[in-house]
């Protein structure tokens, strides 16, 4: 199952995938595993378009890989 970006009404959003909520919190275990997915999968990791904050995030760590 692809992951998703849910965009709050604050402004701020989360990726969820199956029953998990995800910050957009570089020193959380699971979004540095959603960045490994773009990495690696790329546009089939996710649902719809991947955001571009967090495609440049990916971008960067596979950089330093």
């Amino acid at each position: 199952m692809p992951y998703k970006f849910i965009q709050s009404e604050f402004g701020d959003g989360c990726i969820n995938i199956d029953d998990l909520s995800i910050p957009l919190d570089p020193n959380n275990r699971h979004y540095q595993e959603v960045l490994d997915a773009i990495i690696k999968d790329g546009a089939d990791a996710f649902e719809g378009d991947i955001p571009t904050d967090l495609q440049a995030a990916a971008d960067a760590k596979k950089k330093e890989l």
